[in-house]
């Protein structure tokens, strides 16, 4: 496999130090110099001891390094939990010699089970160790139930922007994603790099859902070192901000639990057409129709209805598109003819958009994917 390398001055591991039966387990982020740093968290009120130790460090606005581990998300495991997770921080700030630099800790994996302190000390020490430019053994480290890597990248004349994602199963964020950390080595300047970072969020991985389930651990942090001395103008950054986090939203839902395919789904018109949007990406019964390949237009509608948002049926346009060609299936209040079998073959494509138009106005567009055998396969075997 090619060598994946980040923006300078960012080295990466990952090892495995036993929390999980196969592949690597724990990982390590580390900044050569002090980086700004941004975050947005989980808005679930049960949430793991790793958010709350995040957002306190990156009140300083900056990061050193961050430790995560996967296999257990550290999550509901009271004050022996958060001790282990201020514990998971010490140990990089010893491995990497920081002298009590701020390190944020993310974890992920099964709730309510305590971390294995002993594993989690010899990974940290490993992984420092083994520190280097590529960044695959530290995307190895993060996953749980995804079936592939997620990475995307930028370039802003001489600076790069790198983020690695996972997520495959709980996802339907508030305010961030499963985990994601994006990494750059462009100087910032005095942007009010916070508040990008959460109008990024709200246009990326806000707008994915696979099972309408907000994880216990959410997160997605920024660190910027500035070692390119590439300033670019604060638009310029966050046009290409949104490019990775975009990416990464897409190869999230892509990657959806036992998903075969991409489901864009796009709204115009009304007062509200975002929530129309989630509310058809969130139904199971659209979800499950994408799966079948079933033109069942009468469930889109029906998830957009449920939304309680006001539209006129007379004025729908609804389109399904998929390999450059569209099926107009329900237009101006009656259905309108289409060949099923054709739109049928076209719902077998990996990437499907499913295009409402309610009438003139914005649009909204929410990434999820379909429901397949695998879905309750992996969830039901989960735990146990």
């Amino acid at each position: 496999m090619s060598l994946l390398t980040g923006p300078k001055g960012f080295q990466f591991a990952g090892v495995r130090c036993g929390l999980k039966n196969k592949r690597n387990d724990l990982g390590l982020l580390v900044s050569d110099v002090p980086a700004r740093a941004a975050g947005v968290f989980t808005q679930n009120v049960v949430r793991a001891a790793c958010v709350d130790h995040s957002r306190a460090v990156l009140s300083t606005g900056t990061l050193r390094a961050l430790v995560v581990n996967s296999g257990n998300a550290n999550c509901c495991t009271g004050e022996q939990g958060a001790r282990d997770t201020a514990r998971m921080a010490q140990l990089a700030v010893a491995a990497l010699n920081l002298e009590d630099q701020p390190v944020a800790v993310a974890s992920t994996g099964v709730i309510g089970q305590l971390l294995d302190m002993a594993k989690v000390e010899r990974g940290v020490f490993s992984a420092a160790s083994q520190l280097g430019a590529d960044v695959r053994p530290f995307m190895d480290a993060i996953l749980t139930t995804d079936l592939v890597e997620k990475h995307a990248s930028a370039t802003i004349g001489g600076a790069q922007i790198l983020g690695v994602a996972k997520g495959s199963g709980m996802i339907a964020p508030n305010m961030a994603t499963m985990l994601a950390f994006v990494v750059t080595d462009a100087a910032i300047g005095d942007y009010d790099l916070q508040g990008m970072w959460k109008r990024v969020m709200d246009r990326s991985f806000n707008r994915v859902t696979v099972d309408s389930d907000t994880s216990t651990n959410d997160m997605a942090l920024l660190l910027a070192n500035g070692l390119s001395g590439e300033t670019p103008s604060e638009a310029e950054f966050e046009r290409a901000l949104l490019e990775v986090a975009d990416s990464l939203s897409r190869q999230i839902a892509r990657d959806g639990e036992g998903a075969t395919k991409l489901l864009e789904i796009q709204v115009t018109g009304s007062a509200n057409p975002r929530r129309i949007a989630e509310s058809i990406a969130n139904s199971p019964l659209v979800k499950t129709a994408m799966f079948g390949c079933d033109p069942n237009w009468g469930r889109i509608l029906m998830a957009a209805g449920k939304a309680e948002i006001p539209f006129e049926m007379d004025g729908i346009v609804l389109t399904l598109k998929s390999n450059g060609e569209d099926h107009v299936l329900f237009e101006a209040g009656s259905p309108a003819p289409f060949d099923p079998k054709k739109v049928s073959s076209g719902l077998k494509s990996d990437h499907v958009i499913v295009d409402l138009y309610l009438g003139p106005g914005e649009s909204e567009t929410v990434y999820t994917c379909d429901f397949g055998y695998g879905y309750v396969r992996i969830n039901a075997e989960y735990h146990t």
